[in-house]
């Protein structure tokens, strides 16, 4: 540590690599270093952090409330600490896919994470197969909302109120026109940090926490196009499908993995239609991933 560093604290707002942007509370940025080879920081960290000049080392972050990230056989990739909402992005105008939907909605669900999904661009109307999906997702208790970035911004601001929100989705569905809607101020904010590390007034290749206000904010990542759910135990990945839940602890195997086993009280609801067979099959593939 340099003898004239202060010890503050602060909260990460974006990681480049080994780079850190940190918010001090006093609403400056500066640059953080970790403290450690090995260590593993997150969008959303709080953390105390040794500040010199523009610089800083990180050394110690916070217990998290959460931690919404995607692993597979070989890494995990943090992508944001702390959040209490995750809203899924979709758009009117692109296939939407529900394995993407469904492995954030489990990610979220694995962290008490509470999960809202929004149907953007509606203004361009919305077809049969985008009816279905808001009706399946609100039946599993998601309740969609269909929006338009461009001209209901203050309906997204109503659901996000008084949250550290995770926006998620594929690449294309406008989410970077939701952030730049709702965020009049986030380019004057980040426009020094950004030039130290070298990067645009909005990237796509890191996750960027912007602050609202006092209890509101937005943590806004890069475009999705798979998910991996290698870290959840297989034995607790029915509990994350909010449609299993009731028919569960009902089987007649207490360690039924509810794929092909007898008297399983979830394929006796697949059969009866009270549980959509694209979920179940999703939750056998899901299954077979973290198994193997």
């Amino acid at each position: 540590m340099k003898p004239d560093s202060l010890k503050k604290k602060g909260t990460i707002t974006s990681a480049h690599g080994r780079h850190y942007a940190v918010e001090l509370a006093d609403g400056s940025m500066v640059l953080g270093y970790p403290k450690g080879k090995a260590t593993k920081y997150a969008c959303g960290d709080e953390c105390v952090i040794s500040v010199s000049g523009s610089e800083g080392r990180i050394m110690e972050v916070d217990d998290r409330s959460s931690i919404f990230y995607r692993s597979d056989t070989y890494k995990q990739k943090l992508i944001a600490a702390n959040v209490t909402m995750l809203v899924m992005v979709v758009a009117t105008d692109l296939p939407i896919n529900h394995s993407l939907t469904t492995r954030c909605l489990i990610a979220a669900e694995q962290q008490g994470i509470k999960a809202r999904i929004l149907v953007n661009k509606s203004d361009l109307g919305l077809t049969s197969l985008i009816k279905q999906f808001i009706a399946e997702y609100s039946h599993l208790g998601y309740e969609p909302i269909d929006v338009s970035a461009i001209t209901n911004t203050h309906a997204i601001l109503k659901i996000i109120k008084n949250e550290r929100v995770v926006l998620v989705g594929q690449s294309g569905v406008g989410k970077s026109t939701i952030v730049n809607n709702i965020i009049a101020t986030a380019h004057a904010r980040t426009a020094s940090i950004s030039a130290k590390l070298h990067t645009g007034r909005h990237t796509t290749t890191h996750a960027q926490l912007y602050k609202l206000d006092e209890t509101t904010s937005l943590i806004d990542c890069p475009g999705l196009q798979s998910f991996g759910l290698k870290h959840i135990e297989p034995q607790h990945l029915a509990n994350y499908f909010s449609d299993f839940r009731v028919h569960l602890n009902q089987c007649q195997f207490a360690n039924c993995t509810h794929t092909v086993e007898p008297n399983c009280n979830v394929i006796n609801a697949v059969h009866d239609n009270r549980i959509n067979l694209s979920r179940w099959n999703e939750y056998k593939k899901i299954l077979f991933e973290i198994q193997h």
